[in-house]
């Protein structure tokens, strides 16, 4: 599992994840995603690129959610693949979190 800030502005930060969101992805991964939603706005995490999505990687999912929306922000997750949007569904995080196709559809959430 591979992270990646693309966009870190005041009010917004854009996240690429890349590979396997299971246990040691997220073990590999945790601690930087907190680190860059914390740095403020709204967030938005690029799933285009990961490949599986298991019962942790929706935990950490929903807990970058909570630490975003304590600062009155949103969580926008973007272009899951196949197995990884089905996941979602699965796990009903999707009737939790916006969950959209492209970068644009999340911008236009976020008001951009």
């Amino acid at each position: 599992m591979d992270i990646e800030t693309i966009e870190q502005t005041p009010d917004r930060t854009r996240i690429q994840l890349r590979g396997r969101l299971d246990t040691p992805g997220v073990d590999r991964i945790e601690t930087r995603l907190n680190a860059a939603l914390r740095a403020g706005g709204h967030g938005i995490i690029d799933l285009s690129e990961v490949t599986f999505l298991s019962s942790l990687g929706v935990r950490l999912l929903i807990g970058a959610a909570k630490l975003v929306h304590k600062r009155g922000a949103r969580l926008v997750l973007v272009a899951p693949p196949g197995l990884v949007a089905q996941a979602l569904e699965h796990s009903s995080l999707d009737q939790i979190l916006p969950v959209v196709g492209r970068l644009d559809e999340a911008e236009a959430l976020l008001g951009r």
